[in-house]
């Protein structure tokens, strides 16, 4: 009896439900936030469905993916469909699917267009659609899905899971790279390849990673220069900040490169006096205004935070 097996982690509910079913599945209805797991799961439940009958998940003949932007129109949908399911299945019980990845993007006119052919071809065909929230599929289809909504997990346990696939469990984050690590990786993948990095450098050296061993890895060095630049923002060293200036203008650094850095600096500032955090991000979305408008020369970076310059 075929099995699903997965490297996806914390998802063990929705696994044991889909090794439930997989034997005569149901429509499938797969939600949950950004970068949880959804279409890695799909992609590991469907190997394990086709993997008895000797089926490829990428063969088209089997496997219909509506996932690209002009497939959301209820023309393509209806075309696309249609032209799938008219064919039978070379394998008598074996199941076709029609994959609908983020279907918070198909329109609800595309969506009731697939309400008929869910019906019709149910003996032949499976739908499968994955979105970030549950809301986003219409009743008439969500009520013919068996729905799964996947956990959004810890950074902190996939960062533990992956170093111990690394060979490195006892390798942690103190607290004060905390922060910084989750402004870097902010997907479980980016996640799995900064760890990835972390353990090959640091792996068997070291048993905890500090912000700076992060900065020395990741970060260029306009963006240690726009957090001191934040800093001394915050304690109104005029001198200190116009020396900062002249260091960030010398790395070569874009005006737009220098805004991008100076947001992801914020972060690093921790929990600020809220009119503090409301006029530093004031000052960050003038930066923005100044670049629509072409003012980016060292001059105009200086004045957004010497008004007078």
């Amino acid at each position: 009896m075929a099995t699903l097996q997965t490297s996806l982690i914390g998802q063990e509910d929705s696994i044991a439900i889909l090794n439930q079913v997989l034997a005569d599945p149901p429509h499938l209805f797969f939600s949950g936030g950004y970068g949880c797991g959804k279409t890695t799961l799909l992609q590991d439940f469907l190997r394990a469905y086709y993997k008895p009958h000797g089926i490829s998940i990428t063969d088209p003949e089997w496997t219909l993916w509506l996932s690209s932007e002009q497939d959301r129109g209820i023309h393509c949908v209806r075309q696309s469909v249609a032209e799938f399911v008219r064919h039978t299945s070379a394998k008598p019980g074996v199941y076709r699917w029609i994959i609908v990845d983020d279907a918070d993007s198909l329109p609800m006119i595309s969506q009731q267009a697939l309400r008929r052919p869910m019906e019709t071809h149910a003996h032949t065909t499976r739908f499968v659609f994955l979105s970030r929230y549950c809301s986003d599929l219409i009743q008439p289809l969500k009520s013919r899905c068996l729905h799964l909504e996947l956990d959004t997990l810890s950074p902190f346990l996939l960062v533990s899971h992956f170093c111990s696939q690394y060979g490195h469990p006892t390798l942690t984050l103190d607290p004060s790279a905390i922060a910084l690590f989750m402004s870097l990786a902010q997907t479980p993948t980016e996640i799995r390849h900064y760890t990835a990095v972390l353990c090959r450098v640091f792996g068997g050296v070291k048993e905890k990673i500090y912000a700076e061993d992060l900065l020395s890895l990741f970060a260029s060095p306009s963006f240690s220069l726009c957090l001191e630049l934040l800093k001394a923002y915050i304690r109104k060293e005029k001198d200190r900040m116009k020396t900062l200036f002249l260091e960030i203008w010398n790395t070569g650094i874009s005006y737009e490169d220098f805004l991008h850095e100076l947001t992801s600096s914020v972060h690093q500032l921790g929990v600020l006096q809220p009119s503090l955090s409301q006029d530093i991000h004031q000052l960050i979305l003038k930066g923005w205004i100044s670049f629509a408008q072409g003012k980016t020369t060292s001059l105009d970076l200086m004045r957004l935070f010497f008004p007078t310059a």
